[in-house]
């Protein structure tokens, strides 16, 4: 009888630790079926329910998929991947076309003409070679710099209007959907690079505020650097002094796309990401590195700008970049059809007029939604 007793009392106090434990789980563990991503994506969208289910195949143990927290590394491109392109251009285009063009008195006569060829070319296609001469010459522009002025002079434009759209600054032309999918990442133990075109320092700047990444996981285009000091000897002949400071020397190494990128991030990142998200050819190649023989489940995606009411996207070329793009692997993310918002419901496409962008020395360039170069 005693035996019975304990017993009884052993199976009534293991049901109520159980129920109990159960309870907390509950409380603090996700359900296997809650959509990660959801906020501001299209509901049903197939891009958002493939991450999902990627997501949660990846971070449970108990998955084939499953992928150590190590080797958990996700790169993506900044300008068109995360944040407005069609500003009219990416930001570093529009940063140096503004510091320029007020600063005009003070640089070289050909880095002038490439900051009035972006201003002039505003609201149409980006001329062959700009990435080059844009970045050249941007070298050129901000010699003698140090990090925090260059950190400054981005501040600055940040807070400008940005140009095409009502309620929102430069600074917040981030895409929300892409912003949410980064930040999802970063939650799941994700460790998160960007990878794009853009001078570094640039970028950490753009960011800073953003997305919630250390500076060292911005991988960019790079400018030379010099210590005050220095002179003309050579990096493996001088010795930094405690004066000195770094500022850009005027040169100007390539520009990190294309092949490029695997190359940086072989280089920087030592390890194979098993998620890349871009938004153009100068990705692609970064994008095909990730899921090429890659020992963990892997995924590639394409933001493609098909949203022509929204956004500037060219809805007449998307298809066949989609087309591409699913025949090589990687996965499409339509702005159109995937982003329930892209700005937020208060910002609005207000296309400046077609006269001020053609013209512009007329005097309605002044206003913020036709103002290409962000000049003051």
């Amino acid at each position: 009888m005693k035996r019975t007793l304990v017993l009884l009392l052993f199976v009534l106090v293991s049901g109520i630790w159980t129920q109990t434990a159960l309870a907390a789980q509950e409380e603090t563990e996700p359900s296997q079926g809650m959509p990660l991503l959801s906020e501001y994506w299209t509901e049903g969208c197939a891009s958002a329910e493939n991450l999902n289910a990627y997501l949660m195949a990846v971070t449970d143990e108990a998955s084939p998929d499953f992928i150590p927290v190590k080797d958990r590394i996700a790169v993506f491109d900044l300008d068109g991947t995360l944040m407005c392109e069609t500003d009219p251009f990416c930001f570093e285009y529009m940063v140096f076309s503004d510091y320029v063009l007020n600063h005009a008195d003070e640089v070289p006569k050909d880095v002038l003409a490439v900051a009035q060829e972006i201003k002039d070319a505003a609201g149409k296609e980006k001329p062959d070679g700009m990435s080059t001469r844009q970045a050249s010459a941007g070298a050129i522009a901000y010699q003698g710099k140090t990090m925090d002025e260059i950190a400054q002079m981005v501040r600055d434009f940040k807070e400008s209007e940005a140009w095409g759209f009502s309620g929102m600054t430069r600074g917040e032309a981030y895409y929300k959907p892409m912003v949410e999918l980064f930040n999802t990442l970063l939650e799941n133990d994700f460790t998160v690079y960007i990878v794009t075109a853009t001078e570094r320092n640039i970028v950490r700047e753009v960011i800073n505020g953003t997305l919630d990444i250390p500076p060292s996981h911005v991988i960019g285009t790079e400018y030379g650097y010099v210590a005050t000091g220095q002179g003309k000897e050579a990096d493996g002949d001088y010795t930094f002094q405690s004066l000195d400071q770094i500022v850009f020397d005027g040169t100007y190494g390539g520009e990190n796309a294309k092949t490029c990128k695997v190359d940086a991030i072989v280089r920087e990142i030592g390890q194979q990401p098993v998620l890349a998200f871009g938004n153009s050819s100068g990705d692609l190649a970064m994008e095909i590195y990730t899921i090429a023989n890659n020992p963990y489940k892997s995924a590639a995606y394409m933001v493609v700008a098909d949203d022509g009411e929204r956004e500037y996207g060219d809805e007449a070329g998307a298809e066949e970049k989609k087309k591409s793009y699913a025949e090589q692997g990687i996965g499409i993310i339509s702005m159109k059809d995937d982003f329930k918002t892209i700005y937020g419901d208060d910002v609005v496409k207000t296309p400046p007029a077609s006269d001020a962008v053609s013209n512009p020395d007329a005097e309605a360039e002044t206003t913020a939604g036709e103002n290409p170069a962000g000049s003051q």
